[in-house]
């Protein structure tokens, strides 16, 4: 084979797999997130949870040298790519070899590949534009340009802070540790729902209150702290791909998904009036985790016509207005039709709908929501128990179209957590 020194540079990527196709002893990359434009809450950034994707040409062979830096030339490392043709490879086998080395290249023209960056320990201090390029002993060479951006997350509201906990994967607590490679200086921040005395009693800075710069006693490393001052907070609701230098305290473990379902079973069963079911979800708002949230509001205004119960605007841009009844509230007459009670709630939620309709940008003004983050409006209407009914008609009842209306009865809410519990003791 003849010796080539050209890369592709295709982009960076959030997961990449190498794995058979289907019932065959043929392989295919899965790739999700592939892009030259990388967002992060904070920087410092460690890479360690992307790959790099390439293309490589047919006729390539031996060792390749990858340089990433920024456009004055600070590297903030290097690859080294060691590419080798095996004979008779074991395809069979390729999708065991964790280091994702053994690959079909094609004869001719070029072959996408993408190599995990998860022991190279690459550190982006600063947000901005870096090249890469490919070393050899006489030159280098530009094979492609990324960019890193600062994105600001929602600021940390009641509101957020509702809809974070009502995500069961999301965090309670982040922690983050820099220091120098050169002297035993080190600087940890930390952010949380709640501020905690433990947490500084044991030296974690609550970042707010940090410097907007970090200077080992050596003086070899002074980090930028401003978007960890800035924006830590906005690691409480997902985990970054870079994580290296961070810790998490997770919002909830099983137990205590399981002491939710406990408690809400017995609340339940006590037939609690419209206020205390709404104060127990305003705590417990795991309870809403099937609608994925953004912001959740506690009783908001419907201008001054109505007032509903939560509203919850999504990742995909809905508003989500909730109503929620007793009970105890009746769902259906004998024969299967909807009870009086029942449709007077759907009713206001159209009612809801039509003034929200005819004044949304008033009302998102009024509630503080961004009209950007709205897109479509919807309703849900939660209300009594399935005991009681017939099982084909309320199989009915919760399949039928209501419109921009969803209905759930109490018992879908403990079926949901019940689900909750069973992922949690898989993972």
């Amino acid at each position: 084979m003849t010796n080539r020194t050209e890369l592709i540079f295709l982009g960076f990527c959030e997961r990449a797999a190498y794995v058979r196709d289907g019932n065959t002893n043929m392989f295919k990359w899965n790739v999700l997130g592939l892009k030259h434009v990388i967002l992060s809450n904070i920087f410092p950034l460690n890479l360690n949870g992307l790959s790099i994707a390439l293309a490589i040409p047919s006729d390539v062979e031996g060792g390749q040298k990858l340089q990433i830096a920024d456009e004055v030339g600070n590297e903030i490392g290097t690859i080294n790519l060691a590419l080798k043709e095996i004979a008779n490879p074991d395809v069979v086998d390729a999708s065991l070899k964790q280091e994702g080395a053994l690959m079909l290249v094609m004869k001719h023209g070029w072959t996408p590949a993408f190599f995990s960056l998860r022991e190279a320990n690459m550190v982006v201090q600063q947000p901005g534009s870096y090249l890469l390029k490919l070393i050899n002993e006489e030159s280098s060479e530009v094979i492609g340009n990324v960019y890193f951006a600062v994105v600001d997350p929602p600021p940390l509201t009641a509101e957020r802070i509702a809809a974070i906990r009502s995500e069961p994967q999301a965090y309670k607590a982040v922690r983050i540790e820099v220091g120098c490679k050169k002297c035993p200086k080190k600087f940890r921040a930390y952010a949380a729902i709640e501020r905690s005395d433990k947490q500084e009693k044991d030296g974690w800075y609550w970042y707010k209150d940090i410097p907007a710069q970090f200077v080992c006693d050596c003086g070899k490393t002074i980090i930028d702290l401003t978007t960890i001052q800035r924006n830590l907070h906005g690691l409480l609701g997902n985990r970054p791909l870079g994580d290296k230098e961070l810790s998490f305290i997770p919002m909830y473990e099983r137990t205590a998904i399981e002491s939710i379902r406990t408690s809400v079973s017995l609340l339940l069963k006590s037939h609690p009036g419209e206020e205390v079911l709404q104060k127990f979800i305003e705590e417990n708002p795991i309870l809403l985790h099937q609608f994925p949230a953004e912001q959740i509001f506690f009783k908001p205004k419907i201008l001054t016509f109505f007032v509903a119960d939560f509203a919850i605007v999504t990742p995909q841009k809905e508003l989500i207005l909730i109503e929620i009844e007793k009970t105890n509230t009746p769902l259906m007459k004998k024969d299967g039709g909807i009870n009086a009670a029942l449709s007077h709630a759907f009713d206001q939620v159209r009612d809801w709908l039509l003034v929200v309709d005819d004044h949304r940008l008033a009302i998102l003004d009024s509630l503080g929501i961004d009209k950007a983050l709205v897109s479509s409006v919807r309703g849900v209407v939660i209300a009594g128990r399935d005991e009681g009914y017939d099982a084909k008609h309320l199989r009915r009842l919760k399949g039928t179209d209501f419109g921009r209306i969803t209905f759930l009865t109490y018992d879908d809410l403990l079926f949901s957590l019940d689900f909750l519990v069973k992922r949690m003791g898989s993972l």
